[in-house]
């Protein structure tokens, strides 16, 4: 994990440090894919997928520079859903952290101590396993702005799956799933990356294997009623969407 500052006015960047696995003391990080910050800017969470991992790193808010604090292995202690993790997400009240296992299948919940950033392991939601759906071979997860639902992407199952969340527990409640080439949903195939906008009123996907990003709106709910919208890179007026530019920034409604 590399540590930049950011010159506010220019923003301009700065190399501050690197933390390496395996050095230092540092773990986890083995083919890290995803870091995410805490709400209150304390803590960094990352995904290890080759060390099955999630690990957590306290952050010093004047230099930026952070700190191994804690990992959590899949099949240590306890833990699951983490076999292969991809990617992690705090929750916006900063309670609890949401991480896929992809080769587990998996979406894996942990609570959050605010003071210490440590994390530890509640609850892993499997597909197939009590009606749960859309989280094979899952490589992200993300939450609603207001907190109360969970979007995940599953690659194989090109799907987008949605999950009500108890805020008190963090404890995740399958609610439905979208498919690419199902009930009209299209723009799914290898599903990447989910993301909610801002406003919470919509919510957006990446095909990996179709170049295209799917707009799907939201309900008061959480469900997604239907497909807004289509985006494909190739054969549309639309660019830049070509296979491998997975990644997929929040963006407006």
């Amino acid at each position: 994990v590399a540590v930049f500052s950011r010159d506010a006015d220019s923003g301009q960047v700065t190399f501050v440090q690197m933390l390496k696995d395996g050095v230092d003391g540092v773990d986890g990080l083995d083919r890290v894919r995803t870091v995410t910050l805490s709400p209150d800017g304390l803590h960094a969470y990352t995904a290890g997928q080759n060390d099955d991992a999630v690990t957590v790193f306290s952050r010093d808010a004047a230099s930026g520079q952070l700190t191994f604090v804690q990992m959590l292995e899949d099949g240590v202690d306890g833990v699951d859903g983490l076999d292969g993790a991809w990617s992690v997400t705090v929750s916006p009240d900063g309670r609890h952290a949401y991480v896929s296992g992809q080769f587990d299948n998996a979406v894996a919940v942990f609570s959050r101590n605010a003071a210490s950033g440590v994390l530890t392991f509640e609850q892993v939601l499997k597909d197939g396993a009590g009606g749960v759906d859309g989280l094979a071979r899952t490589r992200s997860v993300t939450m609603s702005p207001d907190g109360l639902h969970v979007y995940t992407a599953g690659y194989v199952d090109k799907a987008v799956a949605v999950f009500s969340r108890n805020a008190a527990s963090g404890f995740l409640t399958f609610v439905q799933v979208f498919k690419d080439g199902a009930d009209g949903v299209d723009g799914l195939y290898g599903a990447n990356a989910v993301t909610v906008s801002p406003d919470g009123l919509h919510v957006y996907a990446t095909g990996y294997r179709e170049n295209a990003v799917v707009a799907f709106s939201r309900d008061g709910g959480g469900s997604l009623p239907g497909t807004h919208r289509v985006f494909v890179g190739t054969g549309q007026s639309i660019s830049g969407l070509d296979f491998g530019n997975w990644q997929l920034a929040a963006i407006g409604g």
